[in-house]
C-alpha cells in the first residue's frame, strides 16, 4: 500500500531535486502516476527519471511489488531483480546502485562482460571466479584431488631422474 501524502511530505522535506523526490516516492511504493500527481509534474517526467534509474516497471506497479511478482509467477528468483533499462546512442547503460549492490559490484571495480545468444552478462570478480570454478569442476572427476594427483606425478618424475 502506498504511503499517504502527509507521510511522504516528511520523507521529501530534506530532498532538493524533483528527481530525488521521484525516486524516494517510488521506493515508498507509489506508482508513476501517483508520483506525477503528487509532485504536480508530467507522468513522462516521473517515468523518465525512474527508467533512467532502473526503477520503472512495465506494469507501472511499485518496484518492490513487481519484482516479487516476477519471482512468484516465474518461479525464478534470478529475475526477481531484473529491470528494463535503456541503452543510450553511445551504447551505454547506467546500472542502478541497487542492482550493482545485489551483484556484489562496487563502483569503479572491473567487471567481466560477455555476450552470446542475444544477451549480455556482467559478472563481478567473485561471480567470474565462481563461474570459472563451475566450468573447471565439470572436467574433474568426483572425489579427485588435483593437488594430490599433481604431487604424485611430480614424485614419479623425480624418481625417474
Amino acid at each position: 500500500m502506498p504511503v499517504a501524502n502527509s507521510d511522504f511530505d516528511s520523507v521529501t522535506d530534506s530532498l532538493v531535486t524533483k528527481s530525488d523526490k521521484i525516486r524516494a516516492r517510488a521506493r515508498q511504493g507509489a506508482t508513476t502516476a501517483e508520483i506525477a500527481r503528487y509532485l504536480g509534474i508530467r507522468y513522462q517526467h516521473a517515468r523518465n527519471v525512474l527508467v533512467r534509474n532502473g526503477m520503472h516497471t512495465l506494469s507501472n506497479a511499485a518496484p518492490a511489488a513487481t519484482h516479487a511478482h516476477s519471482e512468484a509467477t516465474t518461479g525464478d528468483p534470478s529475475i526477481a531483480d531484473a529491470r528494463w533499462m535503456a541503452m543510450d546512442a553511445a551504447g551505454r547503460i547506467q546500472i542502478p546502485d541497487e542492482l550493482a549492490r545485489l551483484a556484489g559490484i562496487a563502483g569503479g571495480e572491473p567487471v567481466y562482460v560477455s555476450a552470446s545468444d542475444g544477451r549480455i552478462e556482467i559478472l563481478s570478480r567473485r561471480g567470474a571466479l565462481r563461474r570459472a570454478h563451475e566450468i573447471a569442476a565439470r572436467f574433474v572427476p568426483d572425489g579427485a584431488s588435483l593437488v594430490d594427483d599433481l604431487l604424485a606425478e611430480r614424485r614419479r618424475e623425480g624418481a625417474g631422474e
